[in-house]
C-alpha cells in the first residue's frame, strides 16, 4: 500500500485535520503534479507540518534525490519514498518524530480532506515504510551521514561580519534570506551535485546581490577565498539553477 492510495473515508469527521498549509504557502494538488520538483516540495511540506529540525529536512531531501538518481516514479511511489526519507533522516539526526505522525501528515498532504487513518490502513502503511526504509538504506550504500551546507553558511557569515561589519549585516536580513534560498534549493538534485561549501557561498552571494551589498575584498569574487571549489563559474551556475526553481513553483497546479 502506498501513501497516495489512501482515500478519505469520512471527510465530514469532526476535528479531522485538513492538511491546509499556511496562507503564504498555497496548497498544491500533488496528484496533478508528479515531477521531481513537486515531489520534493511534498517532502518539504510534510517536514514543515511536522516541524522537523532543519537538518532533518535537508537530510531527508538529500536521501530523496539520491534515491531517485537510479529509481523512477514508475517503480517507486515518490510520496511513500518521501515519507520514508523523513523517517530515516529523523532517526539519523535524532529528531523526535513519530512514524504515526509522518504517515498521517503525509496522507493529509495528498488527500487534504482525509481524516486520521483507521488502524488497518495505518499499520499497512507503517509496514510499507519500514520495508522501504531498508531499500532506501541499501540505495544510499548505508552512507547516512551527510555534510550539509548549513554550518558553512554560519561560518561564512562570520567572515562577512569581519569584512562588512556586524552593524551593517544586522541592518539587512542576509542570513535569513540565504537560509530561505538554501531551503528552496532542496527542491532540486543540485543539493547532492555540488559541494556544501559551494551551496552555502552561492546562497549568501544571491542574498547579498538581492540587497545590493558589495563585499570589499582583495580578491574577485569575494567568495573564492572561502573554498577552492567556490569559483566564479561554479557559483554562477548554481545561482542560475536556484533562481530557475522559482519559475517551476509558478507552474504547480493548486488544490481547489
Amino acid at each position: 500500500m502506498e501513501i497516495h492510495d489512501v482515500k478519505a473515508e469520512n471527510p465530514s469527521t469532526n476535528g479531522a485535520p485538513t492538511g491546509s498549509p499556511p496562507s503564504d504557502n498555497p496548497a498544491v494538488d500533488y496528484s496533478k503534479n508528479l515531477t521531481s520538483f513537486s515531489s520534493a516540495r511534498y517532502v518539504l511540506e510534510v517536514c514543515q507540518k511536522l516541524d522537523t529540525n532543519v537538518l532533518t529536512t535537508a537530510t531527508a531531501l538529500c536521501y530523496f534525490h539520491t534515491f531517485y538518481k537510479t529509481a523512477s516514479f514508475r517503480q517507486f511511489d515518490p510520496f511513500t519514498a518521501g515519507c520514508t526519507c523523513i523517517y530515516l533522516a529523523s532517526k539519523v539526526i535524532d529528531d523526535d518524530i513519530r512514524i504515526r505522525d509522518i504517515i498521517n501528515v503525509g496522507v493529509s498532504c495528498i488527500n487534504r480532506d482525509a481524516p486520521p487513518l483507521m488502524l488497518e490502513p495505518y499499520f499497512t502503511l507503517r509496514d510499507s515504510l519500514t520495508q522501504a526504509e531498508l531499500l532506501l538504506m541499501r540505495s544510499l550504500g548505508f552512507k547516512l551521514k551527510i555534510d550539509l551546507p548549513h554550518k558553512y553558511i554560519l561560518h561564512y557569515m562570520q567572515s562577512l561580519e569581519d569584512w562588512l561589519g556586524k552593524a551593517s549585516l544586522e541592518s539587512i536580513p542576509v542570513k535569513e534570506t540565504a537560509w530561505s534560498i538554501l531551503q528552496d534549493s532542496y527542491h532540486d538534485a543540485l543539493v547532492i551535485q555540488y559541494p556544501p561549501e559551494v551551496l552555502a557561498a552561492t546562497c549568501l552571494h544571491v542574498a547579498l546581490e538581492l540587497y545590493g551589498v558589495v563585499v570589499p575584498s582583495d580578491v574577485d569574487p569575494w567568495y573564492s577565498v572561502l573554498h577552492d571549489s567556490c569559483t566564479k563559474q561554479t557559483v554562477s551556475d548554481v545561482a542560475l539553477k536556484i533562481l530557475n526553481l522559482y519559475n517551476e513553483e509558478k507552474s504547480l497546479i493548486l488544490h481547489t
